[in-house]
């Protein structure tokens, strides 16, 4: 198990390698992501090593900016490398309605690799929008 409070910059994550369900949610915008995407590329090789049969990896961002989307990209590849070896590997992106730059990335994501993306969309203040 692999948890990490969120904070302004950063999105909280939570990893169980028991059951293969992986969680990155908030707001991925650190200008320097380099060591908090490097523990999670440390645990994923670690995990890789006795990975669950099925892995989920649920995405749901608040805001990424440059840099921290080519490290998202980089723990993307490396549940493809598992996903190649036949394991069963399926990222859920959520975006909320009307965000197209989130639902774009997403997209962008999905044609770079070979495992199954399920788009899952969210209303954002649905209370306010009745």
């Amino acid at each position: 198990m692999y948890f990490k409070d969120p904070t302004n910059e950063t999105p909280l994550v939570s990893f169980n390698s028991e059951k293969g369900v992986l969680l990155i949610d908030g707001n991925c915008i650190s200008e320097t992501p380099e060591n908090f995407f490097n523990e999670l590329s440390t645990w994923i090789s670690n995990y890789s090593n006795q990975p669950n049969e099925t892995t989920t990896l649920t995405i749901n961002l608040r805001g990424i900016n440059i840099s921290s989307s080519k490290f998202l990209l980089n723990i993307i590849y490396q549940l493809e490398a598992l996903h190649k070896q036949n394991f069963k590997v399926n990222i859920r992106w959520v975006y909320k309605n009307g965000e197209d730059g989130n639902y774009e990335l997403g997209k962008d994501y999905n044609e770079m690799v070979s495992i199954p993306f399920e788009f899952i969309e969210t209303v954002e203040n649905f209370v306010s929008n009745l």
